[in-house]
């Protein structure tokens, strides 16, 4: 059984932790079938739920990228100091946030699952802010959230149990995309080994983002690896 509370799972590597990170309305959740899997192989692992991710309501609240980057800054930099070598892995714009966290500090090693770099079917043109002073943006809050995009039917009724909300709310989703323009301007400064993992049949990252990544970080050691049957 899934479910959303953060976690601190102590392992016994005395110099290796992990931190995972969550997609845009999710949550812990999403990383905690991996997280058991490394704190099984000795890691000490910590997930966390971000702010305006940290509430259970239907209605997903607005909140902005640089919150969620000031609450996984402090995990890091708590982590730091107990373990000499913390590797994050970030799902969908966790990885971004992983990405703009390794542009600045010490990451060890950094996994990018599904990095959201464009949504699959480009309708996220509407998101740009030019579009947001005085338009949809400040009239319609949120839209509603479809079912989870998950093959395996069980997983996906688990995922639908332990999700916090029914929408999407259109000013996070919106500040987002500011950090997908912020990520991508600082790329080259990247050099954490990387390890890249996307599904061509994504329904809703573009996988194109994986390629663009893989060609655009500036680390000397990086991977990039196609899961054929997931989504």
């Amino acid at each position: 059984m899934l479910s959303n509370q953060p976690f601190l799972l102590e392992g016994n590597h005395p110099h290796h932790a992990c931190l995972l990170l969550h997609g845009l309305g999710g949550g812990s959740f999403e990383m905690q079938l991996l997280g058991q899997h490394l704190h099984r192989n000795g890691y000490t692992v910590q997930a966390l739920n971000y702010p305006g991710h940290d509430r259970k309501r239907a209605i997903m609240p607005a909140s902005r990228w640089e919150e969620w980057y000031e609450a996984v800054r402090e995990r890091y930099l708590s982590l730091r100091e107990r373990f000499s070598c913390v590797s994050i892995v970030g799902f969908s714009t966790g990885c971004l946030l992983g990405l703009h966290l390794a542009a600045s500090h010490d990451v060890h090693r950094l996994v990018c699952l599904s990095p959201f770099l464009a949504v699959r079917h480009r309708w996220y043109y509407v998101l740009r802010p030019e579009r947001y002073l005085f338009s949809i943006g400040h009239l319609v809050p949120f839209v509603p959230r479809l079912r989870p995009p998950v093959n395996d039917p069980e997983m996906a009724r688990h995922a639908e149990g332990a999700s916090y909300f029914r929408t999407f709310s259109l000013h996070s989703a919106r500040s987002a995309v500011l950090l997908i323009r912020e990520v991508k301007n600082e790329l080259g400064k990247v050099q954490t080994p990387i390890l890249i993992i996307q599904s061509p049949r994504d329904r809703v990252v573009d996988p194109e983002g994986a390629r663009y990544l893989f060609g655009k970080v500036g680390a000397r050691f990086k991977e990039l690896h196609w899961l054929r049957e997931s989504n």
